[in-house]
């Protein structure tokens, strides 16, 4: 988010070192809320109660509740442990995987109504939340070889890789709202084989479906 929000070396304007404790307890208590709660009645006051801090503690911290509830969902920079040591077959079931993940998880569901508004209405979010989420994973493509195809050029493994997360992301969004629990396996898996025959060659392997 606009803010970094961990390590010990994080001093806030006066000097002094960023007590980090008060950040996790901020975040666990607004998953905790959205879940028990919804998105309406998660507010900062509650949120403050819960975690057992002031609400200007958390103003300092989050400039508004959006921003604070996609530091809680998401984290304030990107998990990129699963794509270590992945082909692009890999990659794209990264993608996917992390996906369903996500939207899989009742605090990221409680709070999409909420989400969606707020991305919609501010510019400084969505753009944030693109730059900062996107960026970093779409990158990684780019440095992986397919061996059918030769190195990738980068800008076409990047705008690869965009359209890629945005279709995981967004089919992942979809069948978390509409989607019942028996057919979402068989959804998963035809996302998921979908996406590997839009972005491998023909002569790669395809990604396995567990």
């Amino acid at each position: 988010m606009e803010e970094p929000t961990g390590g010990t070396g994080d001093r806030r304007p006066g000097g002094r070192p960023r007590d980090v404790g008060i950040d996790e307890r901020v975040r666990g208590a607004v998953r905790d809320s959205l879940v028990e709660v919804g998105w309406d009645r998660t507010t900062l006051r509650g949120v403050a109660t819960r975690a057992g801090v002031s609400r200007p503690a958390i103003s300092r911290r989050w400039p508004s509740k959006g921003h604070l509830v996609l530091d809680a969902i998401l984290g304030s920079v990107p998990d990129l442990d699963r794509f270590r040591g992945v082909d692009r077959a890999g990659w794209i079931r990264a993608v996917a995987a992390g996906s369903f993940e996500l939207f899989d998880r009742a605090d990221v569901r409680a709070a999409v109504p909420g989400l969606l508004a707020i991305l919609r209405d501010h510019d400084d979010i969505r753009d944030a939340l693109w730059q900062g989420f996107t960026g970093p994973a779409s990158a990684m493509l780019g440095t992986l070889d397919d061996p059918a195809a030769g190195a990738p050029d980068p800008d076409e493994a990047r705008a690869d890789a965009e359209a890629v997360i945005v279709l995981a992301a967004g089919a992942a969004l979809i069948s978390s709202l509409v989607v019942s629990d028996g057919n979402r396996p068989g959804v998963i898996d035809r996302v998921r084989r979908a996406l590997d025959r839009a972005l491998l060659s023909e002569d790669a392997p395809p990604a396995s479906v567990t």
